[in-house]
């Protein structure tokens, strides 16, 4: 990889490029332009011929282009491919409580980072039917945005109304479907947002499922604010709480990554206990797993303690 600033630059090849790179992706010179960097009306004019301009500062920018293209396909390359959806005994135990949702309930899930919440929610939702799953954030919080989000996962994007008509959608949509809404990152809603989805559930029946971390919990059965969930508590019919990943959700991951030598799996194990939990173990595996192609050997411990030391100079995100 070179700077392009310090190389002489052929302009018609970079202009030749830019047109067969542009006919076999079928890419637009709009999205070619944001890609590259540069205005649409100028990289189109550069590539026809006609730009009157730097020509070659914008054959630099396209130079700069075809080496990002180039790394980001060395990487494809060597990047191991992550299992998809393992069963652990933590997903095993998050679909249950799922499934008893879905029959009508209201449920709730707290786990700790790196516990495989999601990607067991998103397997069950791509599993069975009617199962819509909206994701909070502290900009989701309030009655409106929560109804909006809901809508959009439901189908309906870019919702527009006051709250009552918003929920009344939402009730019609969902009645008798036998469906389930989860709401992952729950922590996130509003008092106020969880008596609306409340509110939901004892007017259709529709199966409520309320994931997030410890605070969804310590916000239900805690302090001073105990009382202004005791409507929604009470109708609670599974919850599950979980700090930490299970030893068995360790093993099965080492398993999906194809780890089988007992030093090995003792590491992911130990490591998945950790802070990051699943995630910062996944994060390991593909990083160690590079690491040994970049070396030409076959994975081993000494792989997985170099990408841990690398991964343990950051903290991973919850």
């Amino acid at each position: 990889m070179n700077n392009p600033d310090s190389l002489p630059i052929d302009v018609e090849e970079q202009r030749a490029w830019l047109m067969d790179h542009k006919q076999v992706t079928g890419a637009s010179w709009p999205t070619l332009a944001a890609q590259i960097g540069v205005p649409s009306g100028t990289i189109s004019q550069f590539g026809t011929g006609k730009y009157q301009g730097d020509n070659e500062k914008i054959g630099r920018e396209i130079f700069r282009y075809r080496q990002h293209l180039a790394t980001q396909a060395e990487i494809a390359v060597e990047a191991p491919a992550i299992p998809g959806f393992y069963e652990t005994p933590t997903a095993r135990r998050i679909i249950t409580v799922l499934s008893w949702a879905q029959r009508g309930r209201l449920t709730v899930v707290a786990t700790g980072p790196g516990t495989g919440k999601t990607s067991a929610v998103e397997h069950y939702r791509d599993s069975v039917t009617n199962v819509w799953v909206v994701t909070m954030a502290p900009s989701t919080a309030g009655v409106n945005n929560m109804q909006i989000e809901v809508l959009a996962a439901l189908g309906e994007k870019d919702a527009v109304g006051t709250p009552q008509k918003l929920s009344r959608r939402i009730r019609d949509r969902v009645k008798n479907t036998g469906g389930l809404i989860v709401f992952d990152e729950a922590q996130h809603l509003s008092e106020k947002a969880i008596e609306e989805i409340r509110s939901w559930h004892d007017a259709t029946g529709i199966g409520i499922a309320l994931l997030g971390n410890e605070h969804v919990i310590a916000r239900l059965e805690g302090g001073a604010r105990r009382a202004a969930y005791a409507q929604l508590y009470s109708r609670v019919g599974m919850r599950h709480v979980q700090n930490l990943p299970l030893d068995g959700d360790a093993r099965a991951l080492a398993e999906a990554w194809n780890v089988t030598e007992p030093r090995e799996i003792a590491y992911v194990v130990a490591q998945a206990m950790k802070p990051g939990g699943l995630r910062g173990v996944t994060m390991m595996m593909e990083l160690a797993t590079m690491i040994a192609a970049a070396e030409r050997q076959p994975r081993g411990l000494s792989h997985l303690q170099d990408a841990w030391a690398q991964l343990a100079s950051r903290p991973i995100a919850a």
